[in-house]
């Protein structure tokens, strides 16, 4: 397994739910589908089983979304961390765009979060 590099984790939300996302705000999820771009430039099996998790702490904004959403999969791509930013734009042309900034706090991205209604 790879150590290292991009990922697409994908969530299904059973139902339509306010949810706070730590100081990005408040959004609603509706139910369906979300794909969120990350990185991981080591340890990244650890990474993508926090995701899956439900019990631990709310540090990241994909946290606030994990917690009450499913994690059905996830995509792993070798390469270096700009690869996270190239993904996400292009799954925002395929995709909704969730939530301005959610997980591009350290990015100049619109954000790593996108929906749709089912796959």
């Amino acid at each position: 397994m790879a150590q290292g590099g991009v990922y697409i984790a994908i969530f299904c939300l059973a139902k339509k739910q306010r949810i706070a996302v730590g100081r990005l705000g408040s959004f609603w999820f509706r139910s369906g589908v979300y794909f969120y771009v990350g990185s991981a430039q080591q340890n990244l099996c650890a990474r993508l089983e926090r995701h899956s998790r439900k019990d631990k702490p709310l540090r990241w904004h994909i946290d606030y979304l994990s917690v009450r959403a499913d994690m059905i999969g996830a995509v792993m791509v070798p390469g270096k961390r700009t690869r996270e930013c190239e993904l996400a734009c292009e799954l925002g042309r395929l995709y909704e765009s969730v939530a301005p900034g959610f997980g591009a706090s350290d990015c100049r991205c619109g954000g790593h979060l996108f929906y749709t209604p089912a796959l």
